[in-house]
């Protein structure tokens, strides 16, 4: 069933050590992590590790464990050089990491035995410059996205692989549509294994005092439960655009991506803390979502937030997932691909990044953003011969991931020769601007996608504010994975949350933004950019904005329908 032998928990139950206090997300206890000891993530923490609040599945109060308790007091971060080395206990055991607990997935080493085994080994980064096909996928086109039948043994394999192209060439349902979301995995804080009840996955909460630069008030109604909240709509709005796919741009999972250890066989991913089964394939739901694919790309919450071993590795895996739940939709076969699409009388190219670049510092550094630091990572933590070997060379790691995406995208750019180029990453194109007004100015890039702030932002070709004019760009951080940016509403009339509706065309393409209360924030259109060009391309003849309100139209009269509560 894909889950380790010994049922893959913690000893004792994976709680709070004794329910006497509000330890939560402890941690090293120095604040600076948002998960210093007596601070839970949760607002009302009370006084017997149990917490309190509106629970939309249950219709009333609902009373929670506390998540995994924290690190051994032994296990002192941030001591350098000496910092701890992790067990070397069986893989069939678990690590506690950062408050949530850490699986070692079935078939892997413990980090430390990978860590002694990788001496003198040369690593398998696998870094293409240029776009490459592999010959093991199936190159007929049809309106799937396709990989090859069998997972590769190394998540790095497929690096800058370009997949077959896809073909929508159904006309009949009248507009293509592609959804865009980011940052929408919630936190699942309570299970009960025996009984088979997994609590719905809860917003992971960013506004307390220990993130001293996103505290405010809490709107429980919307920050508690905003995946559900953003989902219903998502689905909603799926029965009406019936959408050819999914654009992810990351940070599926909070608060450390998926709870297992990097460096775990890509053959068999594994879900041993309800994650893939609850926060995704079950929250997503409905006749017109089903079985269309998300095409995704890596956050920096999905290697762990301020560390590098969670289980990145593992999400490039469930691509192949065989697991009973598994509805085959998930697709990132490498850290960066592109895809071809073609439709009857036009086409896309995406390109896929990893922008993580921007949140890799040097193991010195103390943010509590710093991927590689050490103030979170074990001593010898790696994930194998896949890099990172080790927290020293982390942060060159993704730095020569960056410099070979770059040029990659340059040969795959400088190639296409489709109608539209979209490039997709998580972070804001404020980090590496340079570089991405040269992209952008030099091959005409005509969207770029992105996420990482907690908000919904649509740039258009002629606002003031964007960084890259004229190429459109959209942030769609909000998907409810974590606490918004700015304080929500409780009906959603709001830019805190939700996610993206494009509609694609020959000659424009409409952006609409949904909030999680099911509102037309905005709505916008974009035209071609050619390369060099300053402006965007003009049309002559209608526009698919014509008759659409540009700014924010009324709340809808009818609500979403309720998603069945989650169990497993």
């Amino acid at each position: 069933d894909g889950y380790a032998d010994g049922d893959g928990y913690a000893d004792g139950d994976g709680y709070a050590a004794d329910g006497g206090g509000s330890e939560g997300y402890a941690n090293d206890g120095d604040g600076n992590d948002g998960h210093a000891a007596g601070d839970s993530s949760a607002a009302d923490d009370s006084g017997d590790g149990q917490k309190e609040g509106y629970d939309p599945f249950g219709g009333g109060t609902s009373v929670v464990r506390a998540p995994a308790p924290p690190p051994p007091a032994k296990q002192v971060f941030g001591k350098m050089p000496g910092a701890p080395r992790t067990s070397t206990q069986s893989p069939e055991k678990s690590l506690h990491m950062h408050g949530e607990t850490t699986f070692v997935p079935k078939g892997a080493r413990t980090m430390y035995q990978a860590f002694v085994e990788l001496e003198g080994s040369a690593m398998k980064q696998n870094l293409r410059t240029s776009l490459w096909k592999d010959g093991e996928a199936d190159e007929k086109c049809g309106p799937r996205f396709k990989v090859r039948e069998k997972p590769p043994d190394l998540a790095t394999d497929l690096n800058g692989v370009q997949l077959p192209t896809t073909c929508f060439e159904d006309d009949s349902k009248g507009l293509h549509h592609v959804f865009v979301i980011g940052d929408w995995g919630g936190v699942i804080d309570w299970y009960d294994k025996s009984k088979g009840f997994v609590h719905p996955p809860k917003t992971a909460d960013h506004t307390t005092k220990a993130f001293s630069s996103h505290a405010r008030k809490k709107v429980k109604s919307s920050d508690d439960w905003a995946q559900y909240n953003v989902s219903k709509w998502f689905c909603n709005r799926a029965e009406e655009s019936d959408p050819d796919f999914v654009i992810n741009l990351g940070d599926n999972f909070y608060w450390g991506g998926l709870n297992v250890q990097c460096g775990g066989p890509m053959h068999q991913p594994q879900d041993p803390a309800f994650q893939w089964s609850n926060v995704y394939e079950k929250m997503y739901h409905g006749t017109k979502v089903d079985g269309k694919q998300w095409l995704s790309i890596l956050g920096n919450h999905d290697y762990g937030g301020f560390l590098f071993t969670n289980g990145w590795d593992q999400v490039i895996a469930y691509t192949w997932s065989k697991m009973e739940f598994s509805t085959g939709r998930w697709m990132q076969p490498a850290l960066y691909y592109a895809t071809s699409i073609k439709y009857n009388d036009f086409s896309v190219d995406i390109f896929f990044v990893d922008s993580n670049v921007w949140d890799a510092f040097d193991y010195h550094a103390t943010s509590g953003h710093n991927i590689c630091g050490m103030s979170h990572n074990y001593q010898d933590a790696t994930c194998g011969i896949t890099g990172p070997m080790s927290v020293e060379q982390c942060a060159q790691w993704f730095k020569d991931l960056w410099d070979a995406e770059v040029k990659w995208m340059k040969d795959g750019l400088g190639k296409s020769s489709a109608d539209w180029q979209f490039i997709a990453t998580h972070f804001p194109v404020e980090h590496g601007l340079d570089q991405w007004k040269d992209l952008a100015t030099t091959f005409g890039v005509d969207l770029i996608l992105t996420a990482h702030r907690h908000i919904q932002e649509v740039h258009g070709p002629d606002d003031e504010s964007n960084l890259v004019a004229p190429t459109a760009w959209i942030v769609s951080g909000g998907g409810g994975g974590i606490t918004s940016e700015a304080e929500p509403t409780e009906n959603g009339e709001d830019d805190q949350y939700g996610f993206m509706d494009l509609t694609l065309s020959k000659h424009e393409i409409k952006i609409t933004a949904v909030s999680h209360g099911g509102q037309i924030r905005q709505t916008r259109c974009i035209t071609q950019r050619m390369p060099g060009d300053k402006r965007t391309q003009r049309i002559s003849g209608s526009s698919l904005c014509d008759g659409e309100p540009s700014g924010v139209q009324p709340l809808p009269t009818k609500m979403a329908p309720t998603v069945f509560p989650i169990h497993y």
